[in-house]
């Protein structure tokens, strides 16, 4: 309960239920002010046009033509309705009429006004009925005078049933405001709890747990799907992690054993200038190979955290094809293999021209170990719709489809690839470094070989390029 009345939704509905409280009690009021002055002045002009009526009668007949008709009237059937007359001569008898005495507030001067009428002065049936009602009087030329006062009972019995009316549905709003306040609140806090139940479940390690949807497809479905997609994104990297920790160490513990090794070798005796010499070269390759894995796994790192710090400008992606091209050329035609580049100009990307030629780079080095001697290499970069679209591939004995996606992984090396030097980063980076600029890659069969497709989005070439 506690929980419930501190949560933003029951607030809300409260915040809510003062302002709509403000606000239909003023309209209500207004209401109310009007339905008064309506009735007020429909009894006035009544009693107005009453007294005209009976003043246009007794110029027409005279005093006694009034006392008749007078006379002729009785009580109403509903006396909270009926208008009371009293006609007096002008000595202060009565003529006619059933009020039984001449008010002393009452003045004679044809002006509607509230007046007090005392019990005494209405007939039996209208016992505490005494009250201010409205009422009218004049005088006629022979001196008498003539009194018509209306009775406010069904008046007040009207306003106080409006205002009876007006209070329950005020009450009526506040109380809605409340309920439906409080099921949103109790709606809004079982999502919630749904929430903290599994930050709490995975906190305590439970990572595959997830918020579960309502299928409703509201805001919190989709805060709910955001953060799953959120999760299984942290699973993944905590899942890349423990296997890259795995890897690496593996990895590590060879060259630092042998670096050990070795020096504890060179140790054992004296030995001469040369020996000590190659010892040092051979460690010192072996510190390279090492920095060069710790290398690609924070240039990796950064490139998938999209925390890259290197500057982003427009590259002409043709000319850094070409030159890498020709550069490798040497290093293929030295095993026997042949390099096809294939560039079509004027075709520049955004990004960074240093992760591009890293990226373009590996790939032709993996190309160059892994498709055998005398294979055929092709490097291409052409148009394709609105896409540029860079491909190396070869004919070499591939990969299998079913480890395509694999290869993408950091540590990934194939069994006929356990004997070539490297450390299974190269396509972990290129994937990388294409995740960074926006670019899709693909591997595809290239039977036979493999061929690595890489489609960019083109921008415009600044001039000089």
């Amino acid at each position: 309960m506690n929980r419930l009345l501190r949560t933003s939704a029951i607030r809300l509905s409260l915040r809510y239920a003062v302002f709509y409280m403000l606000v239909a009690g003023t309209g209500l009021t207004v209401l109310y002010w009007a339905t008064s002055r309506y009735v007020d002045a429909q009894i006035q002009a009544g009693l107005e046009h009453h007294i005209n009526s009976l003043k246009a009668l007794y110029e027409a007949e005279g005093s006694v033509g009034l006392v008749r008709a007078l006379d002729g009237r009785g009580l109403a059937a509903e006396p909270e309705n009926h208008r009371f007359i009293l006609y007096m001569d002008k000595s202060g008898g009565r003529l006619a009429g059933d009020l039984k005495s001449w008010p002393p507030a009452a003045e004679p001067d044809d002006q509607v006004r509230n007046i007090w009428i005392e019990d005494s002065l209405i007939p039996l049936a209208m016992e505490d009925h005494d009250g201010y009602w409205p009422s009218i009087a004049t005088t006629f030329p022979d001196g008498s005078r003539l009194l018509i006062a209306q009775s406010v009972r069904q008046a007040e019995d009207l306003q106080e049933f409006i205002l009876g009316t007006l209070f329950a549905t005020l009450g009526m709003i506040i109380a809605l405001t409340l309920v439906l306040g409080w099921r949103m609140g109790r709606q809004l806090l079982a999502r919630i709890d749904q929430v903290n139940t599994t930050a709490d479940k995975i906190l305590n390690g439970h990572l595959e747990q997830r918020i579960p949807l309502s299928g409703s497809d509201d805001e919190f479905d989709e805060l709910a799907q955001n953060l799953n997609a959120m999760l299984d994104h942290i699973n993944r990297l905590i899942h890349g992690m423990r296997q890259v920790t795995d890897n690496v160490a593996h990895d590590l513990r060879h060259p630092l054993t042998r670096m050990r090794n070795r020096l504890d070798v060179t140790l054992l005796e004296p030995r001469d200038v040369e020996d000590y010499r190659e010892s040092l070269q051979a460690t010192r390759n072996d510190i390279e190979d090492v920095l060069k894995t710790f290398n690609a796994l924070l240039e990796i790192a950064q490139a998938e955290s999209g925390h890259f710090r290197g500057e982003m400008e427009i590259v002409s992606l043709s000319a850094l094809a070409s030159q890498l091209g020709e550069m490798y050329e040497d290093l293929f035609e030295e095993q026997g293999q042949q390099l096809d580049v294939m560039v079509e100009p004027d075709i520049c990307i955004r990004g960074n021209r240093q992760l591009l030629a890293q990226s373009i780079s590996n790939l032709l080095e993996n190309a160059h170990k892994y498709a055998g001697d005398k294979a055929h290499v092709a490097l291409s970069l052409r148009r394709e719709q609105t896409t540029a679209v860079l491909t190396v591939s070869d004919d070499g004995p591939g990969i299998p489809k079913d480890r395509l996606k694999d290869v993408l992984q950091r540590y990934v090396r194939l069994d006929a690839a356990r004997s070539t030097p490297g450390n299974g980063l190269g396509l972990s980076l290129v994937s990388a470094i294409a995740q960074l600029h926006h670019a899709q890659l693909l591997l595809e069969d290239n039977a036979p070989g493999l061929a690595v497709l890489l489609r960019f989005a083109p921008k415009t070439c600044p001039s000089g390029q």
